[in-house]
């Protein structure tokens, strides 16, 4: 009897051991230390349906959604599939305005105003206008504005208030800081050029690490560019061609080619450099894309994919 009551004591002992064990390293799983800055590509397409959302980049701070760097189709959709959410999301940076990068920016201001009951305060910051473009604030006020499509918007559900600030298109500007939170992001921007659409690149810095967006960008705004991304630790640029003559001529009046992309990595002594914005042509070359542009000096190169994480580092 004796025994086996030892038996049995010596039986709980390893399961009450197991026990603790397990719920230790259960509650180390559960509750992560989640990285300074993260970027989570929502979007990685373009304007063509190939099974890709298009463009559309979410920066987390301390795990907790923050801005977005374009707001392209099938973004919001990413949102609910990640189960992220959008309590702390307050700026909305929009590099130029074409279809593909603000036809989800009603989506996410109205998720927004039905996902909390106190107020919401949204920041819009993008291009002047020029052309047949609207600047980011007549694009605000076409929106939401008293008689705009989603006016609505601003009284269903929380109250809702848009702060728009146009960035002036001056290609002789150095990169200037146009804004800063009180816990500690800083967004730089700097004019691009992408055809006739007015177009502006950022970088945004957090705890000294900082990345980069590109946005659409021909060879005229590469330079700019190249001063913005300078020792950035992430470099996101958008690559919708192949290098001449892989893809329509018109569309290098628009786009940077893959060997391009690689000068200004290099120059710009980017760390880390990832592709997005990537259309089927470029999708089924990858390995001559990446061929391109490490022969160019550049390091290794990433290409992206709808949903993934990367920490900034």
């Amino acid at each position: 009897m004796r025994r086996r009551l030892m038996q049995v004591s010596a039986r709980c002992v390893v399961v009450l051991t197991l026990f603790l064990c397990y719920s230790i390293c259960a509650a180390q799983t559960v509750s992560p230390i989640p990285p300074a800055m993260e970027v989570v590509f929502l979007g990685t397409g373009g304007p063509r349906p190939a099974g890709r959302a298009a463009s559309c980049n979410l920066i987390l701070i301390n795990g907790k959604a923050r801005l977005l760097v374009d707001a392209g189709a099938g973004a919001f959709t990413r949102l609910g599939e990640l189960g992220i959410g959008l309590h702390d999301l307050d700026t909305i940076l929009l590099t130029h305005l074409h279809i593909d990068h603000t036809a989800d920016v009603p989506s996410i201001v109205k998720a927004r105003a039905m996902t909390q009951d106190d107020p919401v305060h949204f920041v819009l910051i993008g291009p002047a206008g020029s052309g047949d473009y609207p600047s980011t604030s007549r694009f605000a006020e076409l929106l939401f504005g008293p008689g705009g499509a989603w006016t609505y918007v601003k009284t269903f559900g929380t109250p809702v208030a848009i702060e728009a600030e146009d960035l002036p298109i001056d290609f002789h500007a150095a990169p200037k800081q146009i804004l800063a939170t009180p816990d500690g992001i800083k967004v730089f921007s700097v004019a691009s050029h992408h055809g006739d659409a007015p177009a502006v690149a950022y970088r945004i810095e957090y705890e000294n690490k900082s990345v980069t967006f590109s946005g659409d960008i021909d060879p005229q705004g590469l330079e700019n560019l190249t001063k913005l991304a300078t020792n950035t630790d992430l470099l996101v640029f958008n690559c919708a061609v192949l290098d001449p003559p892989g893809s329509p001529a018109e569309l290098y009046t628009r786009h940077s080619p893959p060997k391009r992309i690689g000068e200004v990595a290099k120059a710009s002594g980017a760390r880390h450099l990832i592709l997005t914005h990537i259309p089927p042509l470029v999708d089924k070359a990858r390995s001559k894309v990446s061929t391109s542009i490490q022969a160019a000096g550049s390091e290794a190169v990433q290409f992206a994919e709808d949903k993934m994480r990367v920490t900034v580092e």
